[in-house]
């Protein structure tokens, strides 16, 4: 009988250390047997969070939502949330909090966004608090957006542009039997022609045409010859002017002599010109006045007697 006590409380004892056991870890995998520091946040829509929601710093889980309270105020209502933050965890008091959802079929979250002040919230302090980003609300945005754009732009252009197609497709079954008429016309022209240039290029044209281009072979070798030799004319006029250059650089100091003697007798000349001039007038009257005696009596030429000197 005692031995059976003995037994009976050893599987008591075995099944309260398993209870203890049990109760230690769900405390410990819900986190609510850590120590916690409480900070407030509040929202005005609070869609996918409840108590138990995860809280995010940068990312890194750091405590849960332990309550969610509604204050309702003259400017509506607001949603109060107390943040059980793993204790003597700092947070900058400029740092943000906002509900976000890190992919679209993930749970939400509130993530704590890390300030830059140097200055840190103490416990029980409130964190400033941003919209929140509703991932299914921005695709329904973006999908109604879309809509629009296909009922009000897309389809306008599809229709405009299928009107325009039919046109085009209209037009061409209408003119399609006179452009294959005309491209028939044009074959048979195309061949008549054919058929002229074969009668007109016969053993004759060959060979006349053979002698056009032997013969414009044969100038095209001339021409070359030709260029060939300009070229060599332009090498030699270029030795020329060089060495025309060359000789007015050496006897420049002459040249300039030349010049000024011509320059000195040509003034010399243009002080004489007017008194030259009357004498060749006055020649001119008297060989006049000679030739037209001796036409009225050539005998002068005979009979004339010398002219008296003034000094006898």
């Amino acid at each position: 009988m005692k031995k059976d006590h003995i037994n009976y409380f050893a599987v008591g004892s075995f099944v309260l250390a398993m209870l203890a056991l049990l109760i230690a870890s769900m405390l410990y995998i819900s986190g609510r047997g850590d120590a916690t520091d409480t900070y407030y946040v509040s929202y005005t829509d609070i869609s996918g969070i409840h108590d138990g929601t995860t809280v995010t710093y940068g990312g890194y889980k750091i405590g849960k939502i332990k309550n969610v309270q509604p204050l309702r105020d003259k400017k509506g209502t607001r949603y109060r949330i107390t943040l059980a933050v793993r204790a003597g965890w700092t947070i900058p008091s400029d740092s943000t909090a906002q509900i976000t959802s890190p992919g679209i079929l993930a749970e939400k979250t509130i993530e704590i966004r890390e300030g830059k002040s140097t200055s840190l919230l103490s416990v029980g302090d409130k964190i400033k608090s941003l919209p929140a980003i509703d991932m299914m609300a921005i695709m329904n945005r973006l999908s109604g957006e879309f809509g629009e754009f296909t009922e009000a732009d897309i389809r306008p252009l599809i229709k405009s542009l299928s009107h325009y197609l039919n046109g085009i497709g209209d037009d061409l079954n209408r003119q399609l039997p006179q452009i294959t008429k005309d491209t028939r016309t044009l074959l048979t022209t195309m061949n008549k022609t054919a058929v002229n240039m074969n009668k007109l290029i016969n053993a004759d044209s060959r060979k006349h045409l053979h002698s056009m281009f032997k013969n414009t072979n044969k100038m095209s070798q001339s021409l070359l010859t030709l260029s060939q030799r300009l070229n060599d004319t332009t090498d030699k006029l270029d030795h020329l002017m060089e060495k025309s250059q060359q000789l007015l650089d050496d006897n420049s100091d002459d040249i300039r002599q030349s010049v000024v003697d011509m320059r000195t007798s040509l003034e010399t000349l243009s002080q004489n010109i007017d008194s030259m001039v009357h004498n060749m007038n006055a020649s001119a009257r008297n060989m006049n006045e000679l030739s037209r005696e001796l036409r009225r009596n050539p005998s002068l030429i005979i009979n004339s007697k010398p002219t008296p000197n003034p000094q006898e």
